[in-house]
């Protein structure tokens, strides 16, 4: 009878003991929870605009990152808190928010954009110049990053997030040039002094500024040479379009009976055919001069100033 009295004592006593809640399953808290791993892109850095001072005094650059998750569970990439550092040199930052939701050992792309003064930047400018000398241009991105995972947020310290070099890809690109009929006109400027102003819409139509320039250009009305003339350097940035004015003072005295009889016909406001033909450059300053192919010829009609 003792025996199965503490025995049940026992058993009444254990049932009062509160008992701990079942803990719920879940993946292991020990378990580590590692931040995003950037890489390079390949191929996908590089310039996009080099505007050089005095034409603009600007760089744009894209860089290529691939965004890996390196655990074996989903993590979300929220934000990138970034500066970009082009040769040991600080050159812009920013934050992106791209919401990257990463699937287990996934990966995904990633574009930074940044741009430059190059005003105020000379040594900068050099750097970008040997690019087009095929020099590489290094480039080291650092940041933080805040992500998700697991219900919890995290944010990292600042690190070395990516680190990659890129030539410049971009070739200068001829300017496509059209005669503006309208503005343009023959005109008596004083009595026995003729002029011809051409007018020019130029577009730069690359993603690499450049001064424009040319020497003995020559202006033809109705197919006969009237007279020569220089551009002087006009600046073209990267994807813009500008008014170009060129004047021409023929020589009445110099001139042959076809090419002063195509002159007086377009000063009595009878359209006439005009041509301006010769050598045009681009001038890159700190890189190189390239000369503009020769089709660029200007073609169109022109008369008098109503």
């Amino acid at each position: 009878m003792r025996v199965k009295f503490w025995i049940a004592a026992f058993l009444f006593l254990t049932s009062c003991v509160p008992q701990t809640a079942e803990a719920p399953l879940a993946i292991d808290p020990l378990a580590e929870v590692k931040p995003p791993i950037f890489s390079q892109a390949v191929g996908q850095t590089g310039i996009e605009q080099f505007d050089p001072p005095g034409v603009g005094g600007y760089v744009s650059l894209t860089i290529g990152a691939q965004v890996a998750n390196p655990n074996p569970f989903p993590i979300r990439l929220t934000e990138v808190d970034y500066t970009v550092v082009i040769e040991d040199r600080q050159v812009l930052g920013g934050v992106l928010e791209p919401d990257l939701l990463l699937g287990r050992e996934g990966t995904a792309p990633l574009r930074f954009t940044i741009g430059a003064d190059l005003e105020k930047r000379p040594e900068l400018l050099r750097e970008v110049v040997h690019a087009f000398a095929e020099n590489p241009l290094m480039i080291r991105v650092e940041g933080q990053l805040s992500f998700s995972s697991l219900g919890d947020s995290f944010r990292t310290r600042s690190e070395t997030l990516l680190e990659t070099a890129t030539l410049a890809r971009q070739a200068v690109s001829a300017p496509v040039l059209r005669l503006d009929e309208r503005e343009s006109v023959v005109m008596m400027l004083h009595p026995e002094v003729p002029v011809v102003r051409i007018v020019l819409d130029a577009m730069n139509p690359g993603d690499i500024g450049y001064f424009l320039y040319g020497k003995d250009l020559q202006l033809s009305l109705a197919g006969e040479r009237l007279a020569v003339d220089d551009l002087l350097p006009v600046p073209l940035p990267a994807g813009e379009q500008k008014q170009i004015n060129l004047l021409f003072y023929p020589f009445s005295d110099l001139l042959g009976e076809p090419a002063r009889f195509a002159l007086s016909a377009a000063l009595q406001g009878i359209p006439t055919s005009v041509a301006v033909t010769g050598q045009l450059y681009m001038d890159v300053l700190g890189l190189d001069t390239f000369p503009v192919p020769n089709d660029w010829e200007i073609f169109g009609f022109i008369d008098a100033d109503p």
